[in-house]
Order: structure tokens, then C-alpha cells, then sequence
């Protein structure tokens, strides 16, 4: 289930008994961000994570349970989601951290070539005249 504390009671005594005996697990935003925190998840990101959670399969629930790794799973999968951001770097920083960068990437396992293509992007764009 998923909602407000009066929406779920409200939910659980049209479903169940008043006397009725459950076990009731409670997952709220702030635990989702503490155990997500890696992923630095917004209010609406642990929201968006809660109702995930309130809407599950039971079968889901009851075979693999909803645990820190299923809350990392998804938002990790919202993670993967968003476009990368772009971000502004003074060019003399830049300029003093690329020694750094280029003594790093020997100890970085670049099979795919990425990081080589990425260094050599930002090594163009500051020869460039007009960077």
C-alpha cells in the first residue's frame, strides 16, 4: 500500500478486521534517502520510490522482499534514466587538472576506450583558439 498514514489505516480497516492480527513493514522517505544516499535521490525521487513500493507485486514482495537492495535497484534504474548534466568548469582549473587526469587514467581499466575518448575531447576543446 501506498499513501498517507490516514489513507493506509483507512485502507487496512476496510480490508481487514478491526482485531484482526498483521505485520505491517513501513518504509518512508527519509529511509529511502539514507539508504539510497549514493544516488543523492530529490523528495520527489524518494516519493517516486515509495509508491513503487506501495504498488508492488505481492509476489514480488513475498519471493524477494522489499529490501535495501530493491530500494538501491530502483533508484538506480531512475538514475540510469536521466540525461547526464552539464556542468561549468573554470578553464585554468581544468587546465591544472589534467596532469591529474591523465596520470589517473593508467590505473583505469578503459577497455571501451570511453575515458581515452573523453580526455582527448577535453585536451581539443582547450588547444582549441577559441576556448
Amino acid at each position: 500500500m501506498y499513501g498517507t498514514v490516514s489513507e493506509i489505516c483507512i485502507k487496512l480497516l476496510k480490508k481487514y478486521e478491526n482485531n484482526e492480527k498483521v505485520a505491517v513493514i513501513v518504509w518512508t522517505a527519509e529511509d529511502v534517502r539514507e539508504t539510497g544516499a549514493e544516488y543523492h535521490p530529490s523528495a520527489d525521487d524518494a516519493d517516486s520510490v515509495l509508491r513503487t513500493i506501495g504498488e508492488s507485486d505481492c509476489d514480488i514482495m513475498y519471493r524477494y522482499g522489499i529490501n535495501q537492495a530493491f530500494v538501491a535497484g530502483v533508484l538506480r534504474e531512475m538514475a540510469a534514466g536521466r540525461p547526464p548534466r552539464q556542468i561549468s568548469i573554470p578553464e585554468n582549473e581544468l587546465r591544472a587538472l589534467l596532469p591529474a587526469i591523465c596520470t589517473g587514467l593508467d590505473y583505469v581499466d578503459d577497455a571501451s576506450g570511453e575515458a581515452r575518448a573523453a580526455l582527448e575531447t577535453l585536451r581539443l576543446v582547450l588547444d582549441s583558439p577559441s576556448a
